[in-house]
């Protein structure tokens, strides 16, 4: 930020020093001044001089430091010519100033300087973007952790920078894990959609492998810390974004080996000129003139501006649309990506556990099955019981007196006119389970493969199974049919098992479908895509997706997700919504072409240009107003890609 302000400031100061020697030079030039003596009129050429050595000095300041930079590496820039054209300009009129000359052209120096530093400015508010929410994503790592010893065996806070292995660790409820370890004492109920993406929590116990980032969210446990900070699960994650959001685009990369030939190209063309016109008997003032010509003309501005204005339009577009673009190669990788590889839970599906069907097995109807449920959790706290009773109220049903209401291991069990209820998992009721002679309950659990079940027991028989499951989001199956008319290579992945993202798959219309993917698997999984030669998109929404992100050619994260994958991904779904990466592939289409048209357009400028200046038909000042116009034209370009979408 104070970056930011700082290079706002130079520009502003830059600016303004700039239209004063602009005004003041237009005056000169024009012969605003005839009535004044020869004499006056050469003095008032070095406030010129004075307000353009300000703005070579401080408005330039870091581009000598890049240009000198360049110059020592043999690693020439758009800097380096900035640079070498203005400071000729700036000789050639300070030499003539002493002379006793008033045609100078300090306003070709100080016009160049400015021209620049606003290129410069946008190119730092759009990479500013890409890290504006790191320290966000940082905030998952706890400040904090719970160390128990011989003297506090409850535990005591201290900065999670004092945690090393061996050390046990108390984690209590709404707390996040800090360290990778095994748990030692304890149990309770993990969220671990940070790291496996899907919305059921799990129970720890003794004995468990614990890793970092997860949230204890019923319970408290000990356990032993195995890997702490950057060697964590979380740390590595944090560690694989970070260095991702640091490299530099292709665009850019491709841009300064462009530089690399153009830069001392030009240089020999301007040198080769001024030594024709030495050769061809012209003064060295003249070939002074036309060497500092040809360098201000070739100077690559509309290169500076042409890349940076089109980032900041196409980020600033795409978020009025609701995508967040965090990285602008992502406008120009989606023209080239052949295949999207999607997580299930949260991307396809929305990511919340529903309760979706009740299904009675005996005698029972469908409502009292749910009211006789809704009674045995109405006390409960449990994402299940609460689950229940949302569903419960949404039909209506009121909930059946239970009494005898107690916890046990795998379910809860009541009692109700005399009768025993039992609510719970299929290790729970399995002698109800064993009972069940209908074949219904075996139609109903291979009919619903993609889902979860919940099982009612009443008076010793099986009495309703209750099917929880994921929701597909709205938009799911039209954006995956559009995708494929598209020409898209699909696949679906997730940390769930084969059967259900198999049932996923083919019910939004992805063919191939792999579960059991742990996050690094998911990664790997691209990996191996892109050695096959495909450029790979990823759409994913958890912390568990991370990796994979990372490691996709083109990144997307769904709003709903973990804070990291928002962090990992090129661009973000504010939205929510599948269909927004249509909509994203249309926009990226539309801000390439206008790239394109914007470099072609350089090129062409540069071709015509060149060869007038070496003519001796221009001179700094229409050379530096011609480079204004180049300037203008790519911006004015650039607006209509906004006018367009706006």
């Amino acid at each position: 930020m104070l970056e930011n302000r700082q290079a706002f400031i130079r520009f502003a100061i830059s600016a303004f020093l700039t239209m004063n020697i602009m005004m003041l030079s237009y005056a000169l030039y024009t012969g605003f001044f005839t009535e004044l003596s020869r004499d006056t009129i050469y003095k008032l050429s070095w406030p010129a001089f004075i307000m353009a050595t300000c703005v070579l000095a401080y408005g330039g300041f870091e581009l000598f430091q890049k240009a000198w930079a360049g110059i020592i590496n043999s690693a020439f820039s758009m800097e380096t010519l900035i640079i070498m054209s203005a400071l000729s300009a700036y000789i050639y009129s300070t030499v003539n100033l002493f002379a006793g000359q008033i045609h100078l052209y300090y306003d070709t120096t100080a016009m160049l300087i400015t021209l620049v530093l606003l290129g410069k400015a946008l190119e730092r508010r759009a990479k500013s973007r890409v890290l504006e929410g790191l320290n966000n994503f940082l905030s998952l790592k706890p400040t904090k952790v719970r160390i128990c010893t011989d003297q506090y065996p409850e535990g005591r806070f201290v900065s999670t920078g004092q945690l090393v292995c061996g050390d046990i660790v108390r984690v209590a409820e709404n707390e996040i894990v800090a360290a990778d370890g095994r748990i030692t004492s304890g149990a309770a109920t993990v969220d671990e959609s940070s790291l496996t993406g899907e919305p059921l929590p799990v129970g720890k116990t003794s004995g468990d492998l614990l890793q970092s980032g997860t949230r204890v969210i019923k319970g408290s446990l000990w356990f032993k810390a195995e890997k702490t900070g950057d060697d964590s699960t979380l740390g590595q994650m944090m560690t694989i974004i970070e260095k991702t959001l640091l490299t530099k685009t292709p665009l850019e990369g491709r841009t300064d080996v462009i530089l690399q030939w153009f830069v001392p190209a030009i240089m020999v063309l301007a040198v080769g000129t001024a030594l024709v016109c030495l050769f061809n008997g012209l003064s060295a003032g003249v070939a002074m003139l036309r060497a500092v010509t040809v360098m201000v003309i070739s100077c690559p501005c509309a290169l500076g501006i042409a890349i940076p204005l089109a980032r900041v339009a196409g980020i600033s577009i795409a978020g009025r649309k609701g995508i967040l673009v965090r990285d602008f190669s992502a406008f120009e990788m989606a023209a080239k990506v052949d295949t999207f590889v999607f997580d299930k839970t949260g991307t396809i599906t929305e990511g919340k556990w529903n309760l979706k069907e009740v299904i009675p097995i005996s005698r029972i109807t469908r409502n009292r099955a749910l009211a006789l449920a809704a009674g045995l959790e109405k006390e409960s706290d449990h994402f299940i019981g609460l689950e229940i009773l949302r569903y419960a109220s949404e039909n209506k049903i009121q909930p059946e007196a239970v009494e005898n209401i107690r916890t046990e291991e795998k379910g809860l069990r009541g009692e109700s006119f005399n009768d025993d209820v039992k609510i719970g998992s299929a290790e729970y009721l399995a002698q109800e389970l064993k009972k069940d002679k209908t074949g219904s309950l075996k139609t109903a659990l291979n009919e619903q493969p993609q889902h979860s079940f919940v099982f009612l027991g009443l008076a010793g028989q099986l009495a309703a199974v209750f099917i929880f499951g994921d929701r597909l989001r709205p938009d799911a199956r039209s954006t995956i049919e559009g995708l494929r008319r598209r020409g898209y290579r699909l696949s679906l992945v997730s940390g769930d098992g084969n059967r259900t993202t198999k049932a996923i798959g083919e019910e939004v219309g992805i063919r191939q479908s792999c579960g059991g993917k742990f996050p690094q698997d998911k990664a790997d999984y691209i990996a191996e895509l892109q050695k096959q030669g495909h450029q790979v998109a990823m759409v994913g929404d958890g912390i568990n997706d991370a990796p994979a992100l990372v490691q996709a050619d083109l990144s997307m994260a769904i709003h709903s997700g973990g804070q990291l994958s928002k962090e990992a991904a090129d661009i973000t779904l504010m939205r929510a919504e599948p269909q927004q990466i249509g909509e994203f592939l249309n926009f990226a289409r539309q801000v390439n072409k206008k790239i394109s048209q914007n470099l072609g357009f350089t090129f062409v400028y540069n071709a015509v240009s060149i060869p007038i200046a070496m003519s001796g038909l221009l001179n700094p000042l229409v050379a530096v107003t011609a480079m204004l116009l180049s300037s203008l034209s790519v911006t004015g370009n650039t607006l209509m890609l906004v006018r367009k979408n706006y």
